[in-house]
């Protein structure tokens, strides 16, 4: 599957909340319970524009992906996906992308994943991710490349 992911313009990121809001407050709201305020500030603080790429397919948006390079890996914050495009293999095809990307700077790939998102942390396995560490209420995964994995 060919996706592109291309950045946002800069007043994108206020727009990219409310799909954070639809698709990641039923989730929130059963873990720790909702709180817009708290919510859309840290989401405005915490993510920066430059992270947020579009996902692509034929020229579609499908979604958004915010990531970000750390020293030691790329830090994937969110992975959304449109539910109308949901269950397409687009968010795999993703998260193979940026594992390659990865791998080419021998990089590990960590995200992290409320336990009550079971779909998501069943595709995140599937994909390879393992639990690194883990709370009470989130998963945090890794994928370390290949070329980390032959030397161990």
């Amino acid at each position: 599957m060919e996706i592109t992911l291309t950045k946002f313009k800069k007043h994108e990121q206020s727009s990219a909340y409310d799909d954070f809001k639809l698709y990641m407050k039923p989730i929130i709201d059963s873990a720790i319970g909702w709180d817009e305020d708290f919510q859309r500030t840290s989401f405005e603080s915490r993510l920066k524009p430059e992270w947020f790429r579009w996902i692509l397919y034929n020229g579609e948006k499908v979604g958004y992906v915010c990531s970000r390079l750390k020293s030691s890996s790329i830090h994937i914050h969110m992975l959304i996906i449109y539910r109308d495009k949901q269950r397409r293999g687009f968010a795999s095809a993703v998260l193979e992308q940026l594992k390659q990307q990865a791998n080419l700077q021998q990089l590990d790939l960590t995200l992290s994943c409320f336990k009550n998102n079971e779909p998501a942390a069943r595709m995140y396995k599937r994909l390879e991710f393992v639990i690194d560490s883990e709370d009470e209420l989130f998963y945090n995964f890794i994928n370390v490349p290949e070329s980390i994995k032959k030397a161990v």
